[in-house]
């Protein structure tokens, strides 16, 4: 089987489908204060641009002058600038105070710089914690697959958005196959990603120097006491501690566990899970991350064509012990991504349902915030306050 590979790529084909519908679904806001601004890009990687205010009982509204129309998708927001990907470039975007989304600051051509796959596209990119790097990942097809990750630094990144190419790193994976978007550890010290080719996957590790260069280690592939019968997929480094997430699929199967590892000087992975142990996935696992605390884990699903199940599950993340397992939402219903903002709200979006719907969630409850009607909702970013 082949599996879900993490991030979205820029040449994906979507039916145009509804615009945003005119009502939302939610109490009245309670209090004033914004606890973080939310942007949901809609039907595909040129769509229109919603924001939202997020109040810190949850609830939203929106923000004047939406939607907009900034070119490529959405890659990340640092409270200054919007950061887009297009084809062959990178584009930054002012924003005002209240969150809106201004004019065009830059537009780069990521592909003229560096050596390697110079005539490949793009396939997305990953801003970092700071908010002061991006990671494009290229790639060109021929006769050999050809990928690299591009390291920019943004230069004065509260007004001007200039990007400024640091390194390259030229990536070398299976005929046939290809490299997923990373996840950064939280300290910013090292970062992991899926190196595919059918069901067949490993588990890459980068490291990121002092120029914020994202530099190859190598492969890592990490492997439990006593059982080889796993394949590791889809690493989340953790936004405050020393440890990833590994999705660790049984025998080349679509039964999956998780399991908690942990990070050493070296940038390796090792983990005291044993298969008896790791929680076991209700449902064939399309998108995960954690809560920005590092004391939450959840996954999601969207199997609309296949019978593999639906939905959200919520685990605590207990360090180098397995993880157990919290609470499920919206069963059934498919998701398509998840965000958090710092005030333990999540927000989930639903392509087929056209739906956003936000929830307070801490280790002992959850709660129902609100829920927005939304035409073909693509790609979501969540900036905390």
């Amino acid at each position: 089987m082949t599996h879900a590979i993490r991030g979205l790529g820029l040449t994906v084909s979507l039916a145009l489908v509804s615009i945003l519908a005119a009502a939302p679904r939610a109490r009245a806001a309670t209090t004033p204060s914004t606890a973080a601004y939310v942007y949901i890009q809609i039907q595909g990687p040129e769509g229109a641009v919603y924001g939202f205010t997020a109040s810190s009982s949850g609830q939203l509204k929106a923000i004047p002058g939406a939607p907009w129309k900034p070119t490529g998708l959405i890659i990340g927001d640092n409270h200054y600038l919007l950061v887009t990907l297009g084809e062959d470039n990178l584009h930054s975007w002012a924003i005002d105070s209240n969150g809106a989304i201004g004019g065009a600051l830059e537009s780069n051509p990521d592909t003229d710089y560096g050596e390697d796959c110079d005539a490949g596209s793009n396939v997305g990119a990953v801003l970092d914690h700071t908010g002061q790097y991006v990671y494009v990942l290229q790639q060109k097809t021929g006769a050999e697959t050809c990928m690299a990750y591009k390291s920019f630094e943004i230069s004065n990144q509260y007004s001007e958005g200039v990007f400024d190419g640091v390194s390259e790193t030229q990536l070398s994976p299976p005929s046939g196959g290809g490299v997923g978007l990373v996840s950064i550890l939280g300290n910013e010290t090292f970062a992991y990603a899926d190196q595919y080719d059918g069901p067949s996957n490993s588990i890459l590790g980068f490291q990121r120097n002092s120029s914020g260069a994202l530099q190859l280690i190598g492969v890592m592939n990490p492997t439990f006491s006593g059982s080889s019968a796993y394949t590791p997929h889809h690493p989340d480094a953790s936004p405050v501690a020393n440890y990833v997430v590994l999705q660790e699929y049984v025998n080349v199967s679509s039964t999956m566990q998780l399991g908690s590892f942990s990070v050493d000087s070296a940038g390796n992975l090792s983990s005291a899970n044993t298969p008896d142990n790791m929680p076991v996935s209700p449902f064939f696992i399309t998108g995960s991350t954690f809560s920005p605390s590092g004391n939450l884990f959840v996954t999601w699903a969207d199997n609309s064509d296949f019978d593999l199940g639906n939905g959200i599950q919520i685990y605590n993340f207990n360090g180098a012990a397995p993880l157990t397992y919290s609470t499920s939402l919206l069963s059934g219903g498919p998701i398509d991504q998840v965000a958090w903002d710092s005030s333990n709200h999540m927000y989930a979006i639903s392509t087929a349902n056209n739906m956003l719907y936000v929830f307070t969630v801490t280790p002992t409850s959850v709660t129902q915030d609100a829920a927005w009607s939304i035409g073909a909702p693509f790609k979501m970013l969540v900036v905390s306050e």
